[in-house]
């Protein structure tokens, strides 16, 4: 017997902030030209930035900010570029997940030397478990405004119900029969995206993590992608290919997150895996039920790591270059951003994708509306019990890169998921003694 669910569990109405509501800020006494760089974002949150940084300008008239937004998927690029050509913007805003890389090739700056005092009240309005995936090696480097989490699958509650089943899939041998069950001529059961975006990549890897995969292990300095719990984890995409839960192939590689969800959104699969945020960004047609729950574990994990629960990353943290011209007006700018009437945007005020950096939005109702199970979980203090950073390293750009194509290789059968990582290993392993000297 089937029960009712409702997509209210998981999308809920949402409130728009307006700018001229929001409170006086203090006067500043920066001035002069100020660079900032910010990269991805969803459609609400781009627009909202750009509405902020109005704000920002009004309040710090002597400051002169030249704000420019790009894909989040081409930031490793086109930091390192400006780097390399001392073209670099005062102010980064890109993943947490980069910090380490940058910091060991001289690109950022501590934000204790610069900051003074102001730690003190980002630490008194953001939540400590998120601040502290700024840090690196006792330093603060990045200052977050939300984090997402990997990996989560997105359901159709009718092709669940219609299907005969009353919950969503708990393990992967459920997730394989529920796909196989949901599959229908003209809906596949499951998708997944499979290209070389690093988003795309970092879904697998939460799936490998929770399996005790891992992908370096940084104690011995050795690439571990060919561990047995990331084989398996790749050999669970492979196998719900072979039992003809998916779309083509050669679909998966070609359709990143994006363009998945949107397949999911319009009802052209019954399931897709994603990210903590799945629909939220773009959201679904009148006709869609839907929830989403985190992803499916493995009966016994096979990898030689701990599991765990999930992987976490700030995928916006203002950090600021090494070679920025303006700190005093770089620290007003991430300073202004600690504030709680800009972090409430990801408490639904109006944005209801991310995971709040600020303790303020997990008190508005917008965001209890949205994501009950994870109020619930942070008002227990469970909600980043047994997460982890998501991979973090000097060298992570290599080794995924080989994990990339890697999983290509697997998904189009051109290798099996063993012979596939084994390769990504071997090449990887080369990258980071080059890099690691």
């Amino acid at each position: 017997m089937t029960k009712a669910i409702t997509r209210r569990s998981f999308l809920g109405t949402t409130a728009v902030a307006s700018i001229a509501a929001l409170a006086p800020l203090r006067a500043s006494a920066a001035s002069g030209e100020l660079s900032v760089w910010k990269f991805g974002g969803t459609p609400t949150e781009v627009e909202q930035w750009a509405a902020r940084n109005e704000a920002f300008a009004a309040a710090n008239p002597d400051i002169e900010l030249n704000y420019s937004y790009f894909n989040g998927q081409i930031r490793r690029q086109k930091i390192l570029a400006g780097f390399q050509t001392n073209r670099l913007a005062d102010v980064i805003v890109a993943f947490g997940q980069d910090i380490p890389e940058f910091v060991g090739f001289g690109m950022v700056q501590p934000l204790d030397d610069i900051a003074g005092d102001r730690i003190d009240g980002w630490k008194e309005r953001v939540v400590p478990e998120v601040l502290e995936s700024g840090m690196h090696e006792g330093k603060l480097y990045g200052l977050p405004t939300y984090v997402d989490m990997a990996s989560f699958l997105a359901v159709n509650l009718d092709a669940l119900e219609e299907a005969g089943f009353d919950r969503p899939p708990a393990t992967w041998e459920e997730l394989r029969e529920y796909a196989r069950a949901m599959t229908k001529p003209d809906r596949p059961g499951i998708a997944f995206p499979a290209t070389t975006a690093p988003v795309d990549i970092n879904i697998f890897e939460g799936i490998a993590y929770a399996n005790g995969g891992r992908i370096y292990d940084e104690e011995t300095n050795k690439v571990t992608l060919n561990d047995p719990g990331v084989v398996d984890a790749l050999q669970l995409y492979v196998d719900l290919i072979a039992d003809g839960s998916t779309p083509q192939a050669t679909s998966l590689t070609e359709t990143f997150f994006r363009d998945t969800a949107q397949l999911f959104g319009q009802g052209r699969s019954a399931m897709w895996i994603g990210l903590s945020w799945l629909n939220t960004p773009w959201g679904v047609n009148d006709d869609v039920r839907w929830t989403g729950v985190p992803f499916p574990r493995p009966e016994t994990p096979t990898g030689s790591f701990d599991p765990v629960a999930a992987i976490m990353d700030p995928t916006a943290i203002l950090m600021v270059s090494s070679r920025a011209e303006n700190p005093e007006a770089a620290v007003e700018y991430l300073d202004f951003w600690s504030q709680d009437a800009q972090l409430e945007i990801w408490g639904g005020q109006p944005e209801v994708a991310r995971i709040p950096a600020g303790k303020a939005a997990w008190d508005n109702a917008e965001l209890a509306e949205t994501w009950p199970k994870w109020v619930e979980a942070y008002e227990a203090g469970t909600l980043f019990e047994g997460a982890a950073p998501m991979p973090r390293f000097i060298g992570v750009s290599a080794i995924e890169a080989a994990l990339g194509t890697a999983i290509q290789e697997a998904v189009l059968g051109q290798k099996t998921p063993q012979q596939a990582l084994d390769d990504a290993t071997s090449a990887a392993q080369t990258q980071i003694d080059l890099i690691r000297g």
